[in-house]
């Protein structure tokens, strides 16, 4: 059965929002151009098909001659610009699991950067198709050989299948589809992630143990990289592959793309600090109106100030600068609640007028009427509220308080307010921003975890459960169980995430509450700086030498990504 390659291709814009770089040359040809051979090279496709945005024309920037490919590549206009209603929410969730398949907000994976589905449909159904592999413009190191295979998969049963998909880093895998699948979802306002993911209302198998699940070795799997041409790191990576490949670049399958990009991360261990990390915290203040005993609030006194909204400015323009990372994401957050900063809308807007990616709040969201209507009038693409209970006698035990109906309420009110500002009448898909209620698992919460995570997975489509941490021994140990692992092992977070505390010092991970171990000062040093010189702290923990360290020695959150 011969199939079609859908390539959406957006000669200006990425799918995260960043400038288009289809025609930075790789070797012996441009980005898409790699991406096309390698469509033209999986033997079961019969034709390539750009999808694109009106007023472009991405074969201008292909030199087809040059390619040597026997099959036809055509294009196709999508009206909508490969745009729908749905486009901002699921872009917006990737930003925030940028290197991984899937996990995303709302369970978005990559492949939910292939939609939106109308125009691929639509292309598919005008080319004669029944089946398609998808792969976006920038994915020029994706697997013909995986393609192949996926598209057996497909043909054994294209009815009961539906699609394949696989476990691969994003952009070294499409996914293989049928027409019915692209339809359904159009028709349904849905995405990949809708299928992949839980759903509390229809649960079912992990699509990960079914058949529609093309297996790939272990080692490609748990390989840790965005591989699309997009963003400064992951365009570093894939030239960093590229130069160690030469000529054997085009033929690489998914297995030697990732065993070189491991051997350039063994080779130079410098590199992960050439940019800051993709996720950075920037505590607005230690404050918060809750101390029950699930807060650290409880058992610690914070009294260092807010942040000083001219130093939040001047972090927030080191981390918009490309030089420092283009797919940074900031989380307003920490241990206080963002909103009861002053300048929370003022800090909030510099940073998605400075082009940070993404932006995210942590909130207890006790407040009032005012306030609330404020919140929807930030330019934030997450508003986590720590909410932490399903009752209102589980709040008042673990929030001190008698809170539960108020926030409730005020949860309700964001849930139809953004919608109503969707203009979608009553459908809650595309509203934004994501709404994310979360609860520590603690042993008081327990009974009421499931509920608690199903009931608001339903309504908003995600809901965070987070670990019972005790800043390193600051408060009691509350998990029911111990999560640790058996064996100690080096702790990610040092590698990771960035955490800035309201008075300017970064922390060494997000367990150091109060600044016991810092690595730098925000108000005398680059964040740049800062960040190398916490390699120091990475090799000691790759060297086993975390008890040398002022808090690591008895940590047990060590194994948190």
């Amino acid at each position: 059965m011969p199939a079609i390659v859908l390539i959406p291709t957006d000669t200006k814009t990425s799918r995260l929002g960043l400038r288009a770089r289809l025609t930075d040359q790789l070797g012996d040809a441009n980005i898409l151009e790699h991406t096309i051979r390698r469509a033209a090279s999986v033997p079961q496709v019969q034709k390539i098909v750009l999808i694109h945005p009106p007023g472009q024309d991405p074969l201008s920037i292909v030199d087809l001659s040059r390619l040597k490919i026997s099959k036809p590549v055509l294009t196709f206009v999508d009206p909508q610009g490969l745009d729908d209603k749905l486009t901002r929410r699921w872009v917006s969730s990737r930003k925030w699991a940028q290197p991984n398949w899937r996990g995303g907000l709302g369970g978005a994976t990559c492949y939910d950067e292939l939609l939106p589905p109308g125009p691929l449909a639509e292309a598919l159904r005008e080319h004669g198709g029944r089946t398609a592999l998808i792969v976006r413009g920038d994915w020029c190191l994706f697997d013909p050989h995986y393609a192949s295979k996926q598209l057996d998969m497909l043909y054994e049963d294209v009815e009961a299948m539906k699609m394949i998909f696989t476990q691969a880093p994003p952009g070294l895998s499409g996914i293989a589809v049928s027409l019915e699948i692209l339809e359904q979802l159009r028709d349904g306002a849905a995405g990949f992630g809708d299928i992949l993911a839980y759903n509390p209302v229809q649960p079912h198998i992990d699509p990960v143990g079914r058949d529609v699940n093309c297996t790939i070795p272990p080692a490609v799997r748990d390989t840790v990289e965005r591989m699309i041409y997009d963003t400064t790191r992951g365009i570093a990576m894939i030239k960093a592959i590229a130069a160690r490949l030469g000529d054997k670049l085009g033929e690489a399958d998914a297995d030697t793309v990732t065993r070189t990009c491991r051997a350039v991360r063994a080779d130079d261990p410098a590199m992960a600090y050439r940019w800051l990390p993709r996720m950075v915290t920037m505590e607005l203040t230690p404050r918060r109106k809750v101390s029950g005993p699930v807060t650290p609030h409880h058992h610690v006194t914070f009294d260092r100030p807010d942040i000083d909204t001219e130093l939040a400015l001047r972090i927030i323009e080191q981390l918009a600068d490309a030089d420092s990372g283009q797919d940074v994401t900031l989380m307003l957050g920490g241990l206080g609640d963002a909103m009861l900063h002053p300048d929370l809308g003022r800090i909030a807007s510099a940073a998605h007028e400075a082009g940070v990616m993404s932006v995210g709040m942590e909130t207890d969201l006790i407040c009032d009427q005012q306030e609330l209507e404020g919140l929807l009038e930030l330019p934030v693409d997450l508003i986590v509220v720590r909410f932490n209970a399903d009752t209102k006698e589980t709040y008042q035990k673990t929030m001190g308080t008698d809170g539960f109906k108020g926030v409730l309420n005020n949860i309700e009110w964001l849930y139809n307010e953004r919608i109503r500002r969707a203009g979608n009448g009553d459908d809650a898909r595309g509203a934004m921003p994501w709404l994310a209620p979360s609860m520590v698992k603690t042993v008081d919460t327990l009974p009421e975890l499931e509920s608690f995570f199903d009931k608001w997975t339903h309504y908003m489509g995600h809901a965070l459960i987070a670990p019972a941490c005790d800043g390193c021994g600051l408060m009691p140990a509350m998990s029911p169980v111990p999560m640790q692992p058996p064996t100690r092992g080096a702790c990610q977070q040092v590698t990771r995430r960035m955490s800035i505390l309201s008075d300017g010092m970064v922390a060494l991970c997000d367990q150091d509450w109060q600044g016991r171990a810092p690595i730098g000062d925000t108000r005398s040093q680059t964040l740049i700086d800062i960040w190398r010189g916490s390699a120091l702290f990475a090799e000691a923990h790759e060297q086993q030498r975390w008890s040398e360290l002022t808090i690591c020695g008895g940590c047990v959150e060590w194994h948190r990504p």
